[in-house]
């Protein structure tokens, strides 16, 4: 009978102690994702090179593609990639139009030079505004895609849905998921 309670209590405290653990390590794990900051200084002792305020131009054929401004950029060469502090990047249209964009944090996949920019995205045209919550981009298909809910306005419309996708050579969008909108009666089509 001693010996059944003594197992039990041996047995509670090690559930005890490995739900504090779990709870722990989902905790930390959340607070640095929450603050890039933080993160960044911990990926600091495996970056090959941290640089302050950096700024890259993507070019293909001669013809400017986009332009990216960052406060610091971490290289991580294994991985392939660099994490950003602050982005701001500028797409280079077609038509001739400009996209500004910004976030908290991004990644360029070094390799291929595709852009992920992760919380508070916002971006704009001379046309309209969108924001959501992370967003990437493809340079082989020159697309910018959401897979987090967005919202896109202009003075004559406004909507939102699950996911877009913006081809950045034809200036077409594609919404998909719950798509919602208002349009002014003094839209030209």
């Amino acid at each position: 009978m001693i010996r059944r309670r003594f197992f039990r209590r041996i047995l509670l405290a090690v559930v005890l102690v490995f739900v504090a653990a779990v709870a722990s390590v989902f905790i930390g794990y959340r607070r640095m994702i929450q603050d890039p900051a933080a993160l960044l200084e911990q990926v600091k002792n495996d970056a090959d090179m941290h640089l302050n305020r950096i700024q890259q131009t993507a070019m293909k054929n001669g013809i400017q593609e986009w332009r990216l401004d960052a406060s610091s950029a971490t290289l991580l060469e294994k991985e392939k990639t660099m994490l950003l502090t602050n982005p701001e990047v500028e797409f280079f249209m077609k038509d001739g139009d400009t996209l500004y964009l910004t976030a908290r944090q991004g990644k360029i996949f070094t390799d291929s030079n595709r852009l992920s920019v992760q919380g508070e995205v916002a971006a704009k045209t001379n046309l309209y505004r969108f924001y959501t919550e992370s967003l990437d981009y493809d340079p082989v298909t020159r697309q910018l895609r959401a897979e987090t809910p967005v919202t896109i306005s202009s003075e004559s419309f406004s909507l939102t849905a699950n996911r877009m996708a913006l081809e950045i050579e034809t200036n077409i969008t594609r919404f998909e998921g719950e798509v919602k909108g208002t349009i002014s009666e003094n839209l030209a089509l």
